[in-house]
């Protein structure tokens, strides 16, 4: 089964995080869209022990990435250094094990 996280962030001072739904499985798709192309920023994933398990260094508008990473329990996304406060949409596409 294949399922996906979609959340809409919103930085404050360059800052927004918020938690995924608890998941068990590889995570093949990272989807990244400030509201505005030229904005930069950085993502953060996190599992629950504050390890980070995925950091994304700055990018600039929408960003994809096809890449396989396994994750188990609830995570938390952080988008930090945002050169503006605007809504990101998240997604993560996962597949069960």
């Amino acid at each position: 089964m294949v399922y996906k996280y979609r959340d809409t962030y919103t930085t404050v001072a360059g800052t927004d995080s918020n938690n995924t739904f608890r998941v068990h499985g590889i995570c093949r798709f990272f989807y990244f869209e400030p509201a505005t192309a030229t904005t930069a920023y950085k993502v953060t994933i996190t599992d629950a022990d504050g390890d980070i398990i995925k950091f994304f260094d700055w990018m600039k508008g929408t960003y994809r990435e096809y890449s396989p990473v396994i994750m188990e329990g609830k995570y938390t996304i952080t988008i930090s250094g945002a050169t503006a406060d605007e809504d990101f949409m998240v997604k993560l596409l996962f597949e069960e094990l």
